[in-house]
């Protein structure tokens, strides 16, 4: 996988985590940093927890790895997509750390299906989890400082770009997998 698609899948699965962090920025005012380290930090194990999932797989299942991760990035980038266009049924002001914990944690569970389907691409788990760390940490803390002039309806512009951007690569590694491209 190149170095530039494993930035957008990044790239996409944080949009989620940048939504979280617009709305827990618009609840805690002045206090970022604590949004910060946690939609980050549990973005980063999340996805390392995948990897090391996607690593125990048996090799005698290597033809299936593509087959597998595009079918995963379709289903995550399709799921992403129906959230955004659902009404939001839980209000967005979390301003306990509690709150604000589960809020992190629900939007990166997503973080270890791409961790998963990284160690079946065999991309390196620590370039991975360092990439997502530095897109993770930029994206909270503009979504977080921001997240009072931003409002809700980018909130669901940013889940569903994250969605196509994720769905954009299963096609991708899909008709790789069918022998119709190769880049």
């Amino acid at each position: 996988m190149h170095i530039l698609e494993q930035f957008l899948l990044v790239l996409g699965l944080a949009m989620d985590g940048f939504a979280a962090s617009v709305c827990m920025g618009m609840a805690a005012g002045r206090r970022v940093w604590p949004i910060v380290c946690l939609v980050s930090g549990f973005h980063v194990v999340m996805l390392l927890t995948g990897c090391g999932l996607g690593a125990s797989l048996p090799d005698s299942l290597a033809a299936a790895y593509p087959w597998a991760a595009a079918a995963l990035l379709l289903g995550m980038g399709a799921n992403m997509i129906r959230q955004a266009r659902q009404p939001e049924t839980e209000p967005c002001a979390k301003t306990q750390l509690a709150g604000m914990a589960a809020l992190a944690l629900a939007t990166s569970l997503d973080a270890m299906t791409v961790g998963v389907a990284f160690a079946l691409l065999g991309v390196s788990p620590w370039f991975a989890g360092g990439l997502m760390g530095v897109v993770m940490v930029t994206l909270s803390l503009v979504g977080s400082l921001f997240g009072s002039r931003v409002g809700r309806g980018r909130r669901r512009a940013a889940r569903t770009a994250g969605g196509v951007i994720l769905c954009l690569l299963g096609v991708k590694l899909l008709l790789n997998a069918m022998g119709a491209v190769s880049f």
